[in-house]
């Protein structure tokens, strides 16, 4: 029943704050001590900063559920994020090149809130869809 309602718990916020741009219902999704293992700062201003530019960036982007698996406190989501290049990102003006990106999502919850959370995202084939140049910046540092 947990890991059920832990896939729910995902599911329905990754459809509010990455989806919608409700960057506010983090109150009701993310613990008080939340770190994240993905973006800089890795707390929930790393998040939110990372959301905003990437809904700047893409502000029709989508993340559809491809495939969730839980465990425990666990869940692993492998999504398909998709959208329309239409601002700046990481240096690459607007294209208006439509992207499909694979993510990998991984969360730790307590008492039904995110506590953690790891992610890997295929920057090199979403630069490569906005015609961005390659370099050695980490992934997940996008400013």
């Amino acid at each position: 029943m947990k890991a059920e309602t832990n896939m729910e718990t995902v599911r329905s916020f990754i459809q509010a704050f990455w989806n919608e741009g409700n960057l506010a219902c983090t109150d009701q999704y993310i613990t008080e001590d939340y770190e994240d293992h993905a973006y800089v700062p890795n707390n929930v201003i790393g998040l939110k900063e990372t959301a905003r530019v990437l809904h700047t960036a893409f502000p029709d982007q989508c993340s559809a559920v491809e495939s969730i698996v839980a465990q425990g406190d666990r869940v692993v989501v492998r999504l398909a994020m998709t959208g329309t290049h239409l601002g700046l990102f990481r240096g690459t003006e607007a294209t208006g090149n439509r992207v499909d990106v694979k993510v990998y999502r991984e969360y730790r919850l307590v008492n039904g809130k995110i506590a953690e959370h790891w992610a890997l995202f295929d920057t090199v084939s979403l630069l490569r869809q906005i015609g961005a140049e390659l370099h050695q910046q980490p992934a997940c540092r996008i400013k």
